[in-house]
């Protein structure tokens, strides 16, 4: 048992080193709501949406040009020479052009463009709401892990409580055995039980570091330290508390929702889009031009040389009417495609609706759980004192054992840890139900930063 005892004990310091090495490097306190917005500028997932959703934004801007007119411009210079030196009776020259042209286009009549703007509107409003997606995800992530160095923290100190306290009735057992009041029993069962509370602190302790570690990671620097909550802590109510009110809030504001009936409207337009293959398409054109233009000429027949310059304009307008005939069926076979791809779109919106909904009332009924287990657990606390007061005044009459001791020490220690996680799990659970129902934002956490240590 010696030997158990030492390889225990020479771990501990170095979990301990771990744990200061990676809580003291730029340590600071920081709130959730400080922590949240901390992650907001290093976040891999939350950065790609936003980029994600710039990039729709722009590609709209881009499709919204099929709407404007187009123009471009051309200049063109050219040289010519023509010389037949072995036919007299020939004349020999060349001509320089130089040719500028303007040439604009506009849309008047496109039913297909028209369809395409509307699709890439849409899909700007799929990016926006994915980026809302994953700036609620992030919060939810940083958050568990937030309350995840809290609990882990309050785990340590139950379990440092509890070793002390098995120290103490180690030591309360030697003298009774020395002096003959107990049984060689009680000391080897209090040293069992101080082996197995050193294990635990030593778990307790690596668990602290790894939470620590996965804190700093989304927050990007080192040594943040979470404020703990102020106890006794009153938790703030599910509020509404009718499972109805958050289902109908899912319904309008949920992100994964949005998106798939954002996607059937997609489908939709895009059906709309194969079936104008059929219509026409009318534009408006012009040009302009501008032209220079040089040319020499020598005949030796005629005995005449000379050279000739000028220059010239030109103009037009034309309306171009395109009226689609026959293309191989492939407009109708299109037209069938995108039906049955609306169709699909059409159920995969019903089936995010049906997954939305449980999720909400799952969500709704976790948190209801989670605040009578709060309740319950602390009641268990108060409980649990008494009975270890009472058991030690048993111990010092004689009508409890050591082991009655030790067995209500550890039930102590466990509730309050219990307890511990179990208001973590509660704040939690709530934050969980607001991004169920698809309204979680940063102003949520400021009821949990009041709770907070400040």
């Amino acid at each position: 048992m010696s030997m158990s005892r030492t390889g225990l004990v020479s771990l501990t310091p170095l979990v301990g080193a771990l744990a200061l090495a990676f809580g003291t490097v730029g340590a600071q306190a920081q709130s959730l709501s400080e922590v949240v917005q901390s992650a907001r500028g290093v976040d891999a997932t939350y950065l790609g949406a936003r980029s994600s959703a710039d990039a729709a934004h722009w590609k709209y801007e881009e499709a919204r040009a099929l709407h404007l007119p187009s123009a471009n411009a051309t200049v063109v210079g050219s040289r010519q020479t023509s010389d037949t030196p072995y036919q007299p009776s020939q004349t020999s020259g060349g001509t320089t052009s130089l040719t500028a042209t303007i040439n604009a286009q506009q849309t008047l009549f496109n039913r297909q463009n028209d369809l395409q703007i509307d699709q890439a509107q849409k899909a700007a409003d799929v990016a926006n709401s994915q980026l809302a997606q994953a700036e609620q995800d992030l919060i939810v992530r940083v958050a568990q892990a937030y309350f995840n160095v809290l609990a882990a923290a309050d785990a340590l100190q139950s379990v440092q409580g509890n070793s002390k306290a098995i120290g103490e009735q180690l030591a309360s057992a030697k003298r009774n055995f020395e002096v003959g009041n107990a049984t060689i029993t009680d000391t080897r069962e209090a040293e069992a039980r101080a082996d197995l509370a050193r294990s635990k602190q030593i778990a307790a302790e690596n668990d602290l570091v790894v939470a620590k570690v996965t804190l700093d990671q989304l927050v990007g620097r080192n040594g943040v330290t979470p404020h703990p909550l102020v106890l006794p802590a009153t938790l703030p109510p599910v509020l509404p508390s009718q499972a109805s009110d958050w289902v109908t809030a899912a319904e309008a504001d949920n992100p994964a929702l949005k998106q798939a009936r954002l996607a059937l409207e997609i489908a939709q337009l895009e059906t709309s889009r194969a079936k104008a293959g059929h219509l026409p398409t009318l534009t408006v054109g012009g040009q302009y031009g501008r032209s220079h233009d040089t040319t020499s000429f020598s005949s030796s027949q005629a005995n005449l040389s000379g050279r000739v310059s000028g220059n010239g304009n030109s103009g037009g307008v034309n309306v171009t009417l395109t009226v689609p005939l026959f293309a191989g069926f492939s407009i109708q076979n299109r037209v069938r495609e995108t039906i049955a791809l609306e169709d699909k779109a059409r159920t995969d919106a019903e089936g995010a609706h049906n997954t939305v909904v449980l999720g909400t009332r799952t969500a709704f009924v976790t948190a209801m759980t989670q605040a009578a287990q709060v309740k319950a657990l602390e009641a268990s606390v108060a409980s649990s004192k008494l009975a270890l007061d009472a058991t030690t005044l048993g111990y010092k009459v004689g009508v409890k054992v050591n082991l009655d001791v030790l067995n209500a020490q550890s039930q102590l220690y466990q509730t309050q840890t219990d307890a511990a996680g179990a208001r973590y799990n509660y704040l939690m659970s709530q934050l969980r139900l607001r991004q169920a129902a698809g309204n979680l934002t940063s102003n949520d956490l400021l009821p949990i930063d009041a709770l907070l240590v400040k």
